[in-house]
């Protein structure tokens, strides 16, 4: 783009600087593109770690049923 400037007939800065905010979106469209990929990503694991916690708890209450069984007999 610099190349083109430099090269740039007089009165066409309109185009190039139009040229330039296209630029701009489509470089900020590709950056929210990335963060929602790694929003998925951060979900998926916060979602994958959730369900290790609730095994963990439904083992633990699994054992504490034991435990009072054994001790109430």
């Amino acid at each position: 783009m610099e190349n083109q400037v430099a090269l740039s007939t007089p009165g066409s800065a309109p185009f190039i600087t139009a040229q330039a905010q296209v630029a701009n979106l489509r470089c900020q469209a590709f950056m929210q593109k990335m963060l929602a990929a790694e929003l998925r990503q951060e979900a998926g694991r916060i979602a994958h770690d959730n369900v290790l916690v609730k095994r963990k708890s439904t083992a633990a209450g699994a054992i504490n049923s034991l435990i009072t069984g054994t001790l109430s007999r």
